[in-house]
């Protein structure tokens, strides 16, 4: 129940910070007031996804993986910025391949392949969990432009945030508990 609360406590802190960094309605400009909150807005997103798989991994084990947590939210969000930013038709793939890569990182014995090895250890749960971590974007992408049209400003953007960062959470955990290895099972 503690792992709950914090998990909740990581997405709504992270959806208050985004929702401040709408409030001044800067416009996306070679401004110093849009960098600043861009940058904010970015750290923010980078240390919630690392609490997220912080808080998702295997409960008992020590927590120095925090780092490999960082390094695998930082990878992942940058890997996705770019693909976004190139074709926002490569999203939503971009997006599952994150999930698959950087949730098992909050696991005490996860390796970087541990994601994709998942498809070789539970191949049914994993391909089901992959049609469900879709599913679950594009209803985050429909969710986000109901938002949009209906609730705008500082209240829209807490609010997507909110589900986005709830949804986030609840696919990270599925896949970092999907990556565990098998009881018996070699490397």
């Amino acid at each position: 129940m503690r792992r709950v609360l914090l998990l909740a406590a990581v997405v709504l802190v992270n959806a208050v910070v985004q929702a401040l960094c709408v409030i001044p309605g800067v416009t996306p400009a070679a401004s110093p007031a849009f960098g600043a909150l861009l940058a904010a807005s970015l750290l923010a997103l980078v240390a919630a996804s690392t609490a997220t798989l912080v808080l998702v991994g295997e409960p008992g084990q020590p927590r120095p993986r925090a780092l490999r947590a960082l390094a695998a939210a930082t990878l992942a969000l940058m890997i996705v910025g770019a693909l976004a930013v190139l074709s926002t038709a490569t999203l939503i793939p971009a997006l599952l391949v994150a999930f698959v890569i950087a949730a098992p990182a909050g696991n005490a014995d996860a390796v970087p392949w541990s994601g994709p090895r998942a498809f070789l250890w539970h191949p049914v749960r994993a391909v089901l969990l992959a049609v469900v971590t879709l599913l679950g974007l594009v209803l985050l992408l429909v969710a986000a432009l109901l938002f949009g049209f209906f609730v705008t400003g500082w209240l829209g953007s807490f609010a997507t945030w909110v589900v986005a960062g709830a949804l986030g959470a609840a696919l990270a955990r599925g896949w970092a508990r999907l990556a565990r290895r098998p009881r018996g099972s070699r490397r």
